[in-house]
């Protein structure tokens, strides 16, 4: 409900707390990612939409397209291979002929993201995380990963303001992972993504869990304001890893072509040991990071040759390229503070269209013009005090409803009776 012209109002049903936003929206971004898979994605005709389907809990199209990205992590594409290459395929660790978690595709996301603006002012000079984004949160089997036991994150319990943390809203966070030892990739950064009931893993999870911790995601064709919800997707295509590092074009024993990495494994192959020094190719010098550059882009250019392969790449989208990807894009300048101040300003860089200030003037680099508007100042999430009660901040479900602060209750009134 909004109030005159400088606050929105929001009842969030079940969580017992008020929204109080300023008239201030983060303008929507277009971003390119990627999440490692080890199934394929389905093709739904009567919808047009790739959409997820697992051994259970994806019966309809609605759960298929939810549990795509229901409380997930993602990577940029062109850091997408180092999840795979530093835990999934080193068979002198991992036991087996499946790499770890049986990683078999890399699926390719179009994410178009609204942060609630209580989480921008939050995090409105941290520099530690990228601007436009929360900070990352592991997510793991459908849940916010546990730092200790039980314990929740902190940033995780934001989300819903648990424990006497202030109330942000789900918001998409985006951090750097650059320096694996095993895979340092310059370009890697990690996203988090929390959809509703974000505090229950998959089993776990319930009706009223769901419509209390509402998430981000958005119903399948809607789009994201930063209230209702915070994050859209489509799905533009995905490729095998196995045909990516070459395993299926190469001749088995019995003279066939190896129809996946598990056939090539029971067959005497080597795909990565880090202990023999043996592995594909395609895996060379894994802890360069020039040649870690190049087998993302590796990556990029097989989709790309995918795509006109009528079986294969049917229903497939190709990437948007990077120029019409920043020019659709917001200026940097007008969702960020640190953008808005930045004497040289700022530029969006890879497929993601991350905002990173720049250090000298470049063409690529954007500055907020003379005459517009500073960014302005945004009011942040109300502090409750804490019960102390250490189950608010676990895994065992939502906290009680956090009593409505006095004096924006008073304001409430007043504003009605008025």
């Amino acid at each position: 409900m909004r109030i005159g012209a400088t606050f929105v109002v929001t009842f969030a049903a079940g969580l017992g707390f008020v929204s109080a936003q300023t008239s201030w929206n983060m303008t929507a971004i277009r971003t390119i990612q990627a999440r490692v898979q080890s199934v394929s994605p389905v093709w739904d005709a009567t919808n047009n939409a790739w959409v997820a389907e697992f051994k259970t809990g994806t019966n309809t199209f609605t759960e298929k397209y939810v549990a795509s990205m229901d409380t997930v992590n993602t990577a940029s594409v062109e850091g997408a291979l180092m999840y795979v290459q530093s835990e999934g395929i080193d068979q002198a660790i991992v036991p087996g002929c499946a790499r770890k978690s049986n990683m078999s595709y890399v699926w390719f996301y179009d994410i178009t993201i609204v942060q609630p603006t209580y989480a921008v002012a939050e995090y409105t000079s941290n520099t530690a995380i990228y601007p436009e984004y929360c900070p990352f949160v592991a997510m793991d089997n459908g849940m916010c990963t546990p730092v200790s036991g039980t314990t929740l994150p902190t940033e995780c319990l934001r989300y819903f303001g648990g424990n006497g943390q202030p109330n942000l809203g789900p918001c998409v966070g985006g951090e750097n992972r650059q320096d694996n030892p095993k895979a340092p990739y310059d370009n890697n950064v990690w996203f988090s993504f929390p959809n509703s009931c974000f505090t229950k893993a998959f089993g776990a999870k319930t009706d009223s869990c769901r419509a209390s911790l509402k998430g981000g995601l958005c119903p399948f064709g809607a789009t994201p304001d930063g209230v209702s919800c915070t994050f859209s997707y489509t799905l533009l295509g995905y490729i095998s890893i196995d045909d990516l590092v070459g395993i299926t074009n190469m001749t088995s024993s019995a003279g066939t072509l190896y129809p996946d990495r598990y056939a090539f494994c029971q067959d005497g192959g080597i795909e990565y040991n880090s202990q023999t020094g043996q592995s594909l190719s395609f895996w060379a010098n894994p802890t360069d990071r020039a040649s870690n550059a190049a087998r993302s882009q590796k990556m990029i250019d097989f989709y790309a040759a995918q795509l006109l392969d009528p079986v294969k790449g049917a229903n497939m989208k190709p990437f948007p390229s990077l120029t019409d990807l920043s020019t659709q894009n917001p200026p940097c300048y007008a969702n960020s503070p640190i953008c808005s101040s930045a004497k040289n300003g700022c530029r969006r860089k890879l497929l993601a269209q991350l905002c990173e200030v720049c250090s000298s003037e470049a063409s690529d680099c954007v500055k907020r013009p003379p005459g517009a508007p500073a960014f302005p100042t945004l009011k942040k999430a109300p502090r409750s005090i804490s019960t102390g009660n250490s189950s608010n901040s676990t895994v065992n479900g939502a906290p009680p409803p956090s009593p409505l602060p006095g004096c924006l209750l008073a304001i409430l009134l007043l504003c009605l009776i008025g």
